[in-house]
């Protein structure tokens, strides 16, 4: 079968072909980004998981002293009947304060596993749909080098334009493959930073909701209940940082331009204190604390939103080069092919032989 025969035969499927390819095309490159963030996710949640385990054993010694305190008559009727009876409460009081600790550390670590689970789940999704789309991508390209090898079977030192162009072509794509992975991770760490805004968010409201609460237990309108209530809006708050963090990490691991938080410390209800020392000044002391937490996060808020700015600014940068790129190995790619189509029809159609016309006697 002569190469114009080829050509025409396999015309049809060859466009079927390149149609296709374009549609997975950077499907490996992605799947290779998106396994390295997957793994991440995975040793996260793993040294998630850890945590909890042991959070859980300290917060279950924690609740038995807790009510051994709490639920003891006799004990409580012994201290009394020996003039301890301040001892008493104070050991009482410092049990519940590190059992509600530990119960927060436990909560906090609870959320974050259940969020971590979440992305994990999500990330492996999209992974089967990579690795398909990889798989389909190989099954395309092997069809296509087929008929490519058919036609081009080894080195054609007889066509050195088509060898050129081919090793230009191999080096656009390679440009363009680069540049697509370098695109996608700094979109992934995008997408972190865009949650993480999400989740300081609520942890500025959370703080603010325990801050009312702290004003009004300065002016003697809180209680027991108040203080349960702040201490909940606290723990939130907490979980909702430790998220934030979390996720910034994440998105300094796909994009190293990405700059570190300011630290976000959360001031911690003294349960003792605020109950041996109910007064007007133990209560401002907290609340300037309270204060000085809320304005570390708005720092904190701040700084993150001045980084997703400059990483979309960013993205988009690399998504024009992706872009740019992409073009330059399209463009490659076409004078490739003009160049084998041409190259198929000189072999396919040679022009005649030159046939030098007889020559004609003197009469």
């Amino acid at each position: 079968m002569s190469i114009y025969t080829t050509i025409a035969t396999s015309k049809e499927r060859h466009a079927e072909l390149q149609a296709a390819l374009a549609a997975v095309e950077s499907s490996p490159e992605r799947l290779q980004s998106h396994k390295s963030y997957l793994s991440d996710l995975r040793h996260a949640l793993a040294e998630t998981n850890q945590e909890l385990t042991q959070l859980r054993q300290i917060t279950q010694v924690e609740r038995a002293l807790h009510e051994k305190y709490r639920d003891s008559t006799v004990r409580r009727l012994l201290y009394r009947a020996t003039g301890k009876r301040t001892d008493f409460e104070a050991k009482a009081d410092r049990e519940m304060r590190d059992y509600y600790a530990a119960l927060g550390k436990e909560s906090r670590a609870q959320a974050q596993q259940e969020m971590l689970e979440a992305q994990v789940a999500d990330a492996a999704a999209q992974e089967h749909d990579l690795q398909a789309a990889c798989e389909a991508r190989d099954r395309l390209q092997e069809e296509l080098d087929a008929i490519y090898r058919e036609i081009f079977e080894g080195r054609t030192e007889d066509f050195p334009e088509e060898d050129a162009q081919e090793e230009v072509t191999q080096l656009a794509r390679r440009e363009y493959g680069q540049r697509r992975q370098r695109w996608s991770d700094v979109r992934q760490a995008a997408q972190c930073l865009a949650r993480a805004q999400l989740t300081i968010r609520e942890a500025l409201l959370n703080l603010v909701e325990s801050l009312r609460h702290s004003e009004r237990d300065l002016w003697g309108f809180g209680g027991t209940l108040v203080d349960v209530r702040q201490q909940n809006c606290l723990s939130r708050a907490q979980q909702k940082v430790s998220q934030t963090q979390m996720l910034a990490a994440q998105a300094r691991r796909l994009d190293s331009m990405v700059q570190p938080l300011p630290a976000m410390s959360l001031v911690q209800r003294d349960w003792v204190g605020g109950m041996l020392f109910d007064t007007f000044f133990f209560h401002l002391d907290f609340l300037d604390l309270m204060q000085q937490s809320v304005l570390e996060i708005k720092r904190a808020e701040e700084t993150l939103a001045a980084e997703v700015r400059r990483i979309k600014s960013r993205e988009a940068d690399m998504q024009a080069q992706v872009n740019e790129a992409r073009m330059t190995f399209e463009d490659a790619q076409q004078d490739l092919r003009q160049i084998r189509y041409e190259v198929f029809m000189k072999t396919a159609d040679p022009p005649p032989p030159y046939i030098e016309p007889p020559t004609v006697g003197h009469v």
